[in-house]
């Protein structure tokens, strides 16, 4: 009891003088001591060894130097009956306060181990940053910028989702379920993006380590087939497959292999430079048709039909502009009939007549010889 009291006839003879003490000399306070205008004789202590005792009380860091250092203040509660009740830091210099703490806060709200991790509503921390919510509600990190244009998002980790939530625009833009499997979404430093990969080799690289791989393209809004699928798949010949499929339940329109060979599952309709004069202009009246003997010559002379062109042995062939070469090579073939046509019946017309002729001589050398 001896320091306490010793410290208490201190702050007792202190009270009515009227002037400031000052002391040269260090000052060693053995027992606890009181400061503040509400402190009184008989004080009790604790286990505390200073006590501020006053109405908001304050504790000022005031450096004397002349270096242009910052004065610093502990602040307990705010002043007023309405005042809230924290404790803060004030930067006196700067007008600020950096550090402010509640009344009430929970237990743990902001505990940095011997490592230096830090964490909010736990005492364990096991990262550089440990965030635990345990209430039930979301651990939750906003990013907010309230000058220009104004955002707020939301990192939250709740129950067995991590989402980015972006409050302002009300929207969820990224989901990611526990459990989800490594390299789910993977972006090098290159740009490439992997799906299913940590090593993607193309600007977009999905990756599945089974037979096949597939990604569904879908419109909700469609009339009828809302997705497609494209899929690549080893295929009945085990060297690749890919394939093109309207998900209406009726398999594949479009199947390509390894080979080039393409089978679709219903008709062929391009669009490619074909007919580039008209594929039916050998039926206007002012174009200049050749005739059958010169297409002929100029045929057997090039070795190919003149429309067509040359199809060389192995070589990549334009199928539009083939077709409707062939198409045109068809009508000039059907018009050189109608042509052979009409000359033939010429021909038997006047065979007809010369064989009429022919009889009506006979009959009259027969009636002579008689």
């Amino acid at each position: 009891m001896k320091p306490y009291l010793a410290c208490v006839a201190l702050a007792a003879t202190a009270i009515p003088a009227a002037a400031e003490q000052v002391f040269n000399e260090n000052v060693i306070v053995n027992g606890s001591l009181c400061a503040g205008g509400e402190c009184a004789p008989g004080e009790v202590f604790a286990d505390e060894s200073l006590k501020v005792k006053k109405f908001a009380a304050r504790i000022l860091l005031d450096d004397a130097s002349n270096t242009g250092q910052h004065d610093w203040q502990l602040r307990a509660n705010e002043t007023g009956s309405n005042g809230d009740s924290l404790f803060a830091i004030d930067d006196i210099t700067a007008g600020t306060t950096p550090f402010t703490l509640f009344g009430g806060a929970p237990d743990n709200s902001l505990y940095i181990d011997e490592d230096g991790q830090v964490g909010l509503g736990t005492s364990l921390p096991t990262a550089s940053l440990h965030l635990i919510e345990g209430d039930g509600a979301p651990a939750r990190i906003r990013m907010e910028e309230t000058l220009g244009s104004p955002t707020s998002w939301d990192l939250v980790s709740f129950n067995t989702i991590f989402y980015l939530r972006d409050q302002i625009g009300n929207t969820t833009p990224v989901m990611i379920e526990s459990r989800a499997p490594s390299q789910s979404l993977r972006i090098r430093e290159d740009g490439n993006i992997g799906l299913g990969t940590g090593n993607p080799q193309a600007p977009l690289e999905l990756s599945r380590d089974e037979t096949f791989n597939f990604f569904r393209i879908t419109a909700t809004q469609a009339a009828v087939n809302e997705s497609v699928d494209i899929t690549f798949t080893g295929g009945p010949l085990g060297t690749g497959e890919l394939r093109y499929n309207v998900v209406d339940g009726d398999g594949p329109e479009m199947k390509l292999n390894a080979d080039g060979d393409m089978e679709i599952d219903g008709t062929l309709t391009t669009g490619g430079p074909t007919c580039a004069g008209g594929c039916d202009a050998v039926f206007d009246a002012g174009f200049a048709r050749l005739s059958v003997k010169e297409h002929a010559a100029l045929m057997w002379e090039n070795g190919h039909l003149p429309a067509v062109g040359p199809t060389l042995p192995g070589a990549p062939m334009n199928l539009s502009e083939k077709m409707g070469a062939m198409l045109n090579e068809l009508e000039h073939a059907h018009i050189y009939i109608e042509q052979l046509h009409d000359d033939r019946d010429a021909a038997q017309v006047r065979i007809a007549g010369l064989e009429a002729r022919l009889a009506r001589v006979e009959a009259l050398l027969a009636a002579a010889a008689d």
